[in-house]
């Protein structure tokens, strides 16, 4: 049969793409196989592949790895997929190979009577319920859909129904840059029951009374005990997996037996419990800084999350890779940046938050200090501006704290480096696609 003369369903193919060349060449049709692939080939994350693709040109697959932060065995699958559909070329260079992209640009078009079957088919999506948001550091790499460094972060299959935060400021930052529905409120057990029930739950609970910096009064405080309003909401509406973070003091407050407690609650509840201990630089984070990750996941459900793939154990990022571009910016070119803390260098010794930053090599923690004692710049004989302290959390440049420079790096301290945030909810999203 002529396949150009044959109708769509006669090819058994209802979905094609239409590819253009800025040049004279007729635009191409390529069609696929099935809805499966249609859903896999021309999904958000291979979309936003081949826009760097496009405006990259990597030489080599191993470039392409590190633009992308993927492993060049995964990478090496999806192009030979992308190949296949004859979406890309590609060129054999030695032992490496060179992806081309063949159009600059491409229209879907699909036949409209088979829709819905499109959809049904796609990735499926998982409700979620978010607490002590913050500004959602932890939320953004639940959502996706950012980009940092000029890396494309991709949407991921999370909806979020509501969030709930108590400081009035983080929520007004949340509103201003995140399109979640957030609520100002003071969290405690007995509203939870109020919350609508989702597949996930997030929320980094209280750090300050487990934190080696702060007062130390772990569970013995009012603050210490708020973890149980999530405890609560894992009674209450029992979701699927369940991601809490805090800071890695905890683990080693009363010779484990705090970590332990909070564990045990969790687990009452019906619930297998991991505790990932993960160093941010190992996930591309410019910034040494190390979180607790509670992942738990519903006992009648098969299987856990996997632990994410560190992919930059012996290739950290230094502060300078982060920021060396900001060096000359005064103004509010780029927001935030004009803010900084011009406190002088302690008097007598050398106290914390006194410290040059190092260039070379991850930057100190970002903390959430009302003092101003954050970290001199590695070169400028300056202490680090907001916008900086933004940068080496991985906020990106469009994120704007719209607050005091004290507010704004409060919030900053506390958040989750939304990079990281990425790699364990792609981790959870893996695994929950796996149950379908």
């Amino acid at each position: 049969m002529d396949m150009n003369s044959a109708t769509q369903e006669e090819r058994g193919c209802i979905v094609g793409i239409k590819g253009h060349r800025q040049d004279d060449t007729p635009p191409v049709d390529v069609w696929f196989d099935s809805i499966k692939s249609v859903a896999a080939v021309l999904s958000e994350e291979n979309r936003l592949l081949l826009n760097l693709i496009y405006s990259k040109k990597p030489d080599n697959i191993t470039e392409l790895s590190v633009l992308t932060g993927r492993a060049v065995s995964n990478l090496s699958r999806t192009l030979k997929t992308l190949a296949k559909h004859g979406i890309i070329d590609i060129e054999v260079c030695g032992k490496s190979i060179k992806p081309m992209l063949k159009y600059n640009s491409f229209q879907i078009f699909c036949n409209l009577r088979l829709i819905k079957e499109v959809q049904e088919q796609s990735s499926p999506t998982y409700s979620l319920v978010s607490m002590f948001t913050g500004v959602g550091g932890l939320d953004m790499g639940f959502e996706g859909g950012f980009e940092y460094k000029n890396e494309s972060f991709a949407l991921q299959p999370f909806k979020t129904l509501a969030a709930y935060e108590k400081d009035e400021k983080c929520v007004e930052t949340v509103k201003k840059n995140l399109n979640i529905p957030i609520f100002q409120v003071e969290l405690s057990e007995n509203l939870v029951q109020h919350f609508p029930p989702a597949d996930v739950l997030i929320g980094g609970f209280p750090c300050q009374d487990f934190s080696s910096c702060g007062p130390k009064k772990g569970l013995t405080s009012e603050r210490g005990q708020l973890y149980k309003v999530l405890v609560r909401y894992m009674e209450l509406h029992q979701p699927k997996i369940v991601c809490a973070e805090n800071v890695p003091n905890l683990a080693r407050m009363q010779n484990g037996e705090v970590l332990n407690t909070i564990i045990q609650d969790f687990e009452g509840q019906g619930y297998r419990v991991q505790v990932w201990n993960l160093f941010a630089p190992d996930y591309g984070i410019p910034q040494s800084r190390r979180r607790l990750f509670f992942v738990c996941t519903r006992n009648d459900l098969v299987g856990q999350p996997k632990l994410p793939e560190a992919k930059f154990t012996n290739n950290y990022r230094g502060t300078k890779w982060a920021i060396e571009d900001l060096e000359n910016i005064q103004d509010e070119s780029v927001p935030n940046q004009s803010q900084y803390f011009k406190a002088s260098k302690a008097k007598k010794g050398n106290g914390q938050g006194d410290e040059h930053c190092k260039a070379d090599a991850p930057s100190y923690t970002i903390r959430a200090n009302a003092k101003s004692r954050v970290q001199f710049h590695y070169e400028l004989d300056r202490r680090l501006t907001i916008r900086e302290c933004a940068r080496l959390q991985t906020f990106p440049d469009s994120f704007v704290f719209p607050h005091s420079a004290t507010s704004n790096v409060m919030q900053i301290g506390n958040a989750v480096p939304p990079v990281l945030s990425y790699a364990v909810a792609s981790s959870i999203r893996d695994y929950l696609n796996e149950q379908n």
